[in-house]
């Protein structure tokens, strides 16, 4: 037994807590509960689907047998420092998402969009510049798989203020409040997203202009190129279009009380959730009512 002890210390599977009472380290639970390759198991259900454990490359090349209609997922972000969760070098950053996505985009529907979270504040090693891994990222992505670049999509969140070494101490770089979307599509005049299905209120000063009739002058701009009419922007509708900045809180009570649960069960704490408003508003706008969303990343499986 003291061997046993000695050695589980040693190989910092076990740290103690009191007087002959020891516990598992949390990166060594993480380890014990990774994923066996060739293994697929049936983590829940519910009535909007179901979540696999395994590798998503054995479940996409195999397990799957019907079309794909939206992939939104949050890859784990190249960070300098990785998460427990682990993440890859920028260098291999590339070739690690393609090799993810290859066997996905085999199964996508003609209109598909693929959605991906991603981080603007990844920087060059000792250096105030970011990185384009970014710019990178997109050509790959079209040129490998033949998708088109739709747009990217800002998320203006309330993440904390930063970097802190290059906008805080030597004060080169502005704050961050965004991260981006990269939106691609592998037919574009086929896409299934709709903005009617996430169409916003319109405000109190913009119901009054359609109520007093729209445009009450003629006016041109841009040298002639853009015209007002009289009249015009009077018809009513039912809420406008959003913009592609999406603002959404990152401070998400679904993700609190997804952190309450697993501190409650001793799991650790995903310090990196999407928040729910901002996955549900993805969902309406690129997908339809009862197409298959996939995440192959799932990060706390909400």
């Amino acid at each position: 037994m003291r061997w046993v002890q000695q050695t589980l210390k040693k190989s910092e599977f076990i740290q103690r807590v009191d007087t002959g009472v020891w516990e598992m380290t949390g990166t060594k639970k993480i380890q014990l509960n990774s994923i066996k390759e060739g293994k697929k198991v049936i983590a829940f259900s519910t009535e909007l689907g179901i979540c696999i454990w395994s590798r998503s490359k054995a479940v996409f090349e195999s397990t799957i047998d019907e079309d794909i209609h939206l992939v939104l997922t949050s890859p784990p972000y190249p960070l300098k420092n990785p998460r427990a969760y682990g993440n890859v070098d920028v260098n291999q950053y590339i070739d690690f998402l393609c090799e993810i996505l290859e066997p996905i985009v085999k199964k996508l529907a003609p209109g598909a969009s693929i959605a991906l979270n991603l981080s603007n504040d990844i920087f060059e090693p000792q250096s105030p510049a970011r990185s384009i891994y970014l710019e990178k990222l997109t050509i790959a992505i079209v040129e490998r798989f033949s998708l088109s670049k739709m747009d990217t999509l800002s998320w203006k969140s309330n993440k904390i203020p930063g970097p802190t070494q290059w906008a805080s101490k030597q004060r080169m770089q502005l704050n961050t409040c965004y991260e981006p979307i990269l939106w691609f599509c592998n037919d574009p005049l086929k896409c299934f997203a709709d903005n009617r299905r996430v169409l916003q209120p319109h405000t109190d000063k913009h119901l009054k202009f359609i109520s007093a009739g729209g445009i009450t002058k003629k006016t041109t701009h841009g040298d002639g190129a853009y015209q007002k009419n009289i009249g015009g922007y009077r018809n009513p509708t039912k809420g406008r279009i959003p913009r592609n900045i999406l603002d959404f809180s990152n401070y998400c009570q679904s993700g609190r009380n997804v952190n309450k649960y697993a501190k409650e069960l001793g799991l650790p704490v995903h310090a990196a959730k999407m928040p729910l408003n901002l996955a549900n508003f993805l969902v309406k706008f690129l997908s339809r009512p009862g197409d298959l969303v996939c995440d192959p990343f799932a990060g706390t499986l909400t």
